[in-house]
């Protein structure tokens, strides 16, 4: 069974053999203290994303002008893809669910084209544009998955 949150998820999996442990008990106090922030992020990134979308494309067309104009649809697709899971992700407050799920496969398509160095760079304008147009606590919760990406697209 998928819970909101993967320490749940673990647990309710072996229910019949442990109980919480201390530091089990403050990952969930945690979550559920900075929720409401998680909730706002979600929302924002969900009402905001094809904005979010277009201005990344743009900025990233000024230093990539043939590779946004040959691959438009498919940086929309991907950026799109990214931003729901990230949004997801945040809500959880769960970096493995978002490395697993998709930026492993996506690192593995996005350097296969060899474009992994111009979809990195455009990951890292993405974040910009999150923090002009998200709250500063919101666009924090986005980083890390921001940095997830920019870092499996280099290292991939």
């Amino acid at each position: 069974m998928l819970t909101m949150n993967r320490t749940l998820d673990e647990k309710v999996a072996d229910v019949d053999h442990i109980y919480l442990s201390d530091s089990d008990i403050f990952n969930l106090e945690r979550f559920a203290n900075n929720f409401s922030v998680r909730v706002k992020t979600y929302n924002l990134l969900r009402d905001r994303a094809d904005e979010i979308t277009v201005k990344t494309l743009n900025l990233l067309s000024q230093q990539y002008p043939e590779l946004v104009n040959k691959q438009l649809q498919r940086c929309k697709y991907d950026m799109s893809n990214t931003m729901r899971y990230t949004a997801l992700s945040v809500l959880r407050d769960d970096e493995l669910f978002f490395r697993e799920t998709l930026m492993d496969w996506l690192a593995n398509i996005i350097n296969s084209y060899q474009v992994a160095k111009e979809c990195s760079t455009a990951y890292r304008l993405m974040q910009s544009v999150i923090d002009e147009m998200l709250p500063a606590e919101c666009a924090a919760l986005v980083k890390p998955y921001s940095d997830m990406a920019i870092s499996a697209l280099l290292h991939a």
